[in-house]
């Protein structure tokens, strides 16, 4: 047992070395540089627990080889997991990522919740790993991350990390939205007949699906909050292609989904929009969805899980939510806010202005835009 505690040892020592090597020795770009020293420290941690267990394997005694076998494993996934979540990035990091970098150190930087705490991209799908107290681990598709137009999708997975950030409050808010949809939804007379269990056991389905329902909505109006027009958009375009789950999913696929039906995910969109003042913009996307509908003649049907006397809770839960959170506004970064300053904010809707008006001078014109932020 104690030849193999030795081997082991000095592998696992021999790989944090090596990790430590490529932190250290790797230039990143300074949007990275939270994650580089958070990665040191981790590492380091790592090195001091190590030398604690060799300090155990030394003494040799097997009364001691399970508590070193259980420490040994614990301190091995950690360092795995640490170095399979986060140390790519600085290892993989391309010039290409610099674009989504410098948002998202921005971003970060105009809210309490993200102000110097370390991130990475990865590639995939639009999504966040949001534990608070870890590197936040943005991802999003290799071809979004060489443009303008969708990286307001960001906005909307900031909103995650706020709801872990905020977690007590916003799973109040989120029960009291449940207990009023439960409330909504009991039958005006009790009776214990098979038909009334079983609708008691479709509310209770209704109501859990809402917990993950709600933080869906919540991150699109933070979306909506962030980037105005451009998220509307960059939602809109991303999604609408996508098919006939877009508009209407079966009733047994509901149940504790993760995420809404996209319609009705647009259905609150732009009635936020509108009270935000963008009425236009809001028209012609309800327009757009409400054309794809007719053509796949499909009607709105959500078999219970949304109706609209669900609407005003819903919204006043959002809205509180919101208001929780504290999300920038769009509106204070655009050119004709006063601050003086060009934001991303503002090159953003540059972008989709250009993109949708003169589209044929719209890949000359980010290029040479992108090639200035990064240069």
């Amino acid at each position: 047992m104690d030849l193999i505690l030795n081997q082991s040892l000095l592998n696992f020592k021999r790989e944090l070395n090596a990790a430590l090597a490529i932190v250290k020795s790797k230039k990143i770009p300074a949007e990275l540089s939270e994650l580089g020293s958070w990665l040191i420290g981790a590492y380091q941690e790592v090195e001091n627990d190590l030398g604690q267990l060799e300090y155990l394997i030394a003494l040799k005694d097997p009364d001691l080889h399970e508590d070193i076998l259980s420490g040994f494993s614990g301190l091995l996934y950690k360092f795995r997991f640490i170095s399979t979540k986060y140390l790519p990035a600085i290892y993989r990091n391309h010039d290409n990522d610099l674009l989504a970098l410098k948002l998202l150190k921005w971003l970060h930087g105009e809210h309490v919740q993200t102000k110097n705490e370390p991130f990475l991209i990865q590639d995939g799908n639009f999504s966040i790993l949001p534990a608070v107290g870890l590197p936040i681990s943005y991802y999003l598709p290799v071809v979004s991350q060489q443009g303008l137009l969708f990286l307001p999708l960001f906005f909307h997975e900031l909103g995650h990390y706020f709801y872990q950030a905020h977690k007590p409050e916003m799973d109040a808010l989120v029960q009291v939205l449940q207990s009023k949809l439960d409330a909504i939804l009991q039958p005006a007379f009790q009776s214990n007949s098979a038909q009334a269990k079983e609708q008691a056991e479709k509310i209770k389905r209704i109501v859990e699906t809402w917990y993950e329902w709600t933080q869906e909505f919540f991150c699109d109006a933070i979306g909506l909050e962030i980037g105005g027009r451009t998220y509307l958009k960059a939602f809109s375009y991303y999604l609408r292609m996508q098919g006939q789950t877009n508009l209407q999913v079966p009733e047994k696929d509901l149940a504790n989904s993760s995420h809404p039906v996209s319609w009705l995910r647009i259905r609150f969109l732009v009635e936020r929009a509108r009270k935000l003042g963008l009425n236009a913009d809001a028209d012609e996307i309800e327009k757009e969805w409400s054309d794809i509908a007719k053509t796949l003649n499909i009607t709105e049907e959500y078999f219970g899980y949304y109706s609209p006397k669900y609407h005003s809770a819903i919204t006043e839960a959002l809205d509180d939510m919101v208001e929780e959170a504290g999300p920038v506004r769009f509106k204070t970064y655009l050119s004709g806010a006063g601050n003086g300053t060009t934001s991303y904010i503002q090159l953003i809707h540059d972008a989709w202005d250009k993109f949708e008006i003169t589209p044929q001078d719209y890949d000359a014109w980010e290029n040479a835009t992108i090639g200035t932020i990064i240069s």
